[in-house]
């Protein structure tokens, strides 16, 4: 058989395998929803403005007639914080009795957010909730090249400035702060780590607020998590999320057994599609002629291999 044919079939041996691990999570969820009474979703995704709409368009078309109560399973390295907000709002709407949020492995920065929106987290023993302040990407026209930083450097940013100026390195500080942005743009990036804050305030007052289980004030814990950490990839555990005064508990027994496994098939299908998708760009890119893959390797500055590396899990 050619390498179309081949191809093809083991395109289609994938899908099969994708389609068993389909059924397999459908189990699991409807064993949970048996379990505890109520209906689940999973919430699998980099958090952005298209996503809201894939995630209304699911809860009001699958999830009406709940009485209120749902269970949402959450994975996410975070994204969009104004999509997250809204997206923490309509769970708000759709589980109006009762809202809870399991964490089998991560749910970060905006993920954040949208997790807090409950009355109540479970967190397995690995599961991490994340600190939300923005992460701003940004082109240093001076140096054209592009930064990452968060609003929190600033102020660390300035500090060191003062610092540099009161020990006489006063040469020193004036290329700090001639390698500043525009003053205006720096409170503009200072200003956004309000928005967080002020979201995941409004989220924390509306449901885990009123169940009289947090530790601390809603606007305390928003603080906490938008501007006290150092780093924004920063593990914040179960012990770490109860310390800061959120209402979360250890999945444990069945539970945890359901939703780990939900996890990992759920890794398992994410891995497929990706290494399907990545050898049929390889495949692609390695049937081209000669001077075709040569302007691509000028204009993309692809390696001399045509390989496709896959992300190690």
């Amino acid at each position: 058989m050619g390498e179309c044919g081949d191809l093809k079939l083991e395109s289609k041996e994938v899908d099969e395998q994708i389609k068993e691990l389909d059924v397999k999570i459908t189990e699991l969820v409807q064993k949970i929803e048996a379990k505890r009474e109520r209906r689940c979703f999973i919430l699998w995704a980099n958090i952005t403005q298209p996503f809201v709409d894939k995630v209304y368009d699911e809860l009001r078309t699958k999830y009406t007639n709940i009485d209120g109560k749902l269970d949402v399973i959450i994975d996410s390295a975070g994204g969009d914080i104004n999509a997250a907000y809204n997206i923490a709002s309509l769970f708000q709407k759709y589980g109006n009795s009762e809202l809870t949020f399991f964490i089998p492995r991560w749910a970060k920065s905006a993920a954040t957010l949208i997790a807090c929106s409950g009355e109540t987290i479970l967190m397995t023993p690995v599961g991490e909730l994340g600190p939300l302040d923005p992460q701003i990407t940004q082109i240093n026209p001076a140096e054209e090249r592009i930064e990452k930083f968060s609003p929190v450097h600033i102020s660390t940013t300035f500090e060191m400035i003062r610092n540099e100026f009161a020990s006489g390195n006063k040469d020193f500080a004036e290329g700090l702060l001639k390698r500043l942005q525009f003053p205006l743009t720096l409170g503009s990036f200072a200003k956004a780590i309000e928005i967080s804050e002020q979201y995941l305030t409004k989220v924390l007052k509306e449901r885990m607020g009123k169940t009289g289980k947090l530790v601390q004030e809603p606007s305390k814990i928003a603080r906490c998590l938008s501007r006290e950490y150092t780093d924004h990839g920063f593990c914040i555990n179960l012990n770490e999320a109860r310390s800061i005064g959120l209402n979360a508990d250890e999945l444990d027994g069945e539970l945890l057994d359901l939703v780990w496994d939900i996890y990992t098939n759920y890794k398992l299908r994410e891995k497929l599609k990706r290494d399907k998708r990545s050898e049929s760009l390889g495949k692609l890119i390695s049937s081209l002629p000669p001077e075709v893959l040569d302007k691509l390797r000028k204009t993309a500055e692809l390696p001399e291999s045509t390989g496709v590396i896959n992300d190690e899990d």
